[in-house]
């Protein structure tokens, strides 16, 4: 086994356990729990095949909604990410992920919280829009995709600030 397949399969694990039984038991103002498992998303190595990051994604959202007893909502969210993973990718680090020449841990500090947004609430759409599944909430569903998409943002870009490598430019 390789380095980065033990890195990944740690960051999966740590992120899944924190997920489910730190973050979870937040509850703050009643109804704001952040998500850390979708670092594990974001973070996922480029060179991998699709494939495997699409059943890796499903497992993960599987996982959590075992847990979480959401009915399948964290799947489709965690896919509905990894599918639109590469145009996002695109979109924010242009030729360099075409090239698959970017580490995303090693890249500017400011491409990543703009990549980390991105998924943060492609993912809380799809999450809320199929928990709360009632269009006469959508008010709600926007309310509740903003408010913990922002304690997402804030405790992913913790996490990425703690353990992004420092280099020297």
């Amino acid at each position: 086994m390789n380095s980065s397949f033990l890195n990944n399969l740690l960051r999966f694990v740590v992120l899944l356990l924190a997920q489910l039984f730190l973050f979870d038991q937040i509850n703050f103002m009643g109804y704001i729990n952040p998500m850390v498992y979708l670092l594990f998303l974001v973070l996922y190595p480029l060179e991998n095949k699709p494939a495997y990051f699409m059943l890796v994604a499903f497992f993960l959202g599987l996982i959590m909604d075992t847990f979480q007893d959401t009915g399948g909502a964290h799947a489709a969210a965690c896919l509905t990410l990894a599918f639109t993973r590469p145009f996002w990718l695109r979109l924010v680090f242009g030729e360099g992920y075409a090239m698959k020449n970017i580490k995303l841990l090693r890249s500017p500090l400011d491409r990543l919280l703009l990549f980390l947004i991105l998924c943060v609430n492609v993912h809380h759409l799809v999450f809320f829009g199929l928990v709360i599944f009632n269009n006469q909430q959508i008010i709600y569903t926007m309310k509740l995709t903003l408010v913990v998409g922002l304690a997402s943002l804030v405790v992913n870009s913790l996490f990425l600030l703690l353990f992004k490598p420092k280099f020297k430019s």
